[in-house]
């Protein structure tokens, strides 16, 4: 784990995409410059608030200079109960503090050429970092990302800067290493279903060297299950309650092959073989 400390961050950006789902751009450059794709950070809301405990949030980009240099941090949420409720109303300008970056993130294999990342709604945001630096890294990256309605996985896709997709499957920015297959609950959008009916067919077309999931905990089970038959290295993200971020109060245990471990510190990625679903 990378070193982490407390940073009052500037609020450079803060908006509603659709729905309950929302962006938030903070400038932190000490921040941004030591964050690990995977990781998250601990948002403080402010002892008068209300709300005493922290929310984490996994990062979903680093922005930079045009020189290049690091100073911004994305992360895209969605609102579900009280304290991101009260996230929602720090406006632009505004300061907050934000402690990490915290956790392990994901640890793809050095000779990986063609990964699967699977994404459910919001899960996808932790998972476009990673897809970002494994195109860049010259790999060919396949994304499989399900959401209720077109218009959320439209926004989750911009949300990165990339352009709105179309039904199907298309290549996209940043190059045509990149493609998006997509699913919806409702059928506004690509396959009508979720997107793990689309899983099988899409292992069986190609050669995949590794698989990186992060979503609803019974899409992340189906997604480990055909890992294991394909015997293609996998890890999941998991979600749970982070109270502190440094592993001190053990709200966030995770079950594993290898006795309780802790979402904070131990994840919040972990080898989808450890996990006992």
């Amino acid at each position: 784990m990378t070193d982490t400390t407390i940073v009052r961050a500037d609020i450079r950006m803060h908006t509603q995409l659709v729905g309950n789902l929302w962006q938030l751009i903070i400038e932190a450059p000490s921040l941004a410059n030591n964050v690990q794709h995977g990781q998250f950070f601990q948002l403080y809301l402010g002892e008068n608030t209300g709300h005493l405990l922290p929310r984490p949030l996994s990062v979903h980009a680093v922005y930079s200079t045009e020189q290049e240099a690091a100073e911004g941090l994305s992360f895209v949420y969605q609102v579900v109960g009280k304290g991101t409720s009260y996230l929602t109303t720090l406006c632009e300008g505004a300061k907050i503090d934000v402690l990490g970056p915290l956790g392990k993130g994901w640890n793809v294999p050095v000779h990986s050429k063609s990964i699967l990342l699977v994404g459910g709604g919001v899960g996808w945001a932790p998972l476009a970092m990673l897809a970002r630096d494994m195109v860049e890294k010259g790999c060919m990256v396949h994304a499989l990302i399900g959401a209720r309605t077109a218009d959320c996985l439209n926004a989750l896709v911009e949300a990165l800067e990339l352009c709105p997709m179309p039904e199907g499957c298309r290549e996209t920015d940043p190059c045509d290493r990149l493609f998006y297959q997509l699913a919806t609950d409702d059928g506004s959008m690509g396959h009508h279903g979720m997107n793990t009916e689309l899983l099988k067919e899409l292992l069986n077309q190609y050669e995949i060297d590794y698989m990186a999931a992060c979503g609803p905990e019974p899409m992340l089970k189906i997604v480990a299950a055909q890992a294991l038959e394909k015997k293609i290295k996998c890890e999941v993200s998991l979600e749970r309650r982070m109270a502190c971020g440094i592993g001190a109060c053990i709200t966030c245990t995770v079950e594993t092959t290898q006795g309780l471990k802790r979402a904070c510190v131990d994840g919040p990625v972990f080898d989808a073989k450890e996990v006992i679903w």
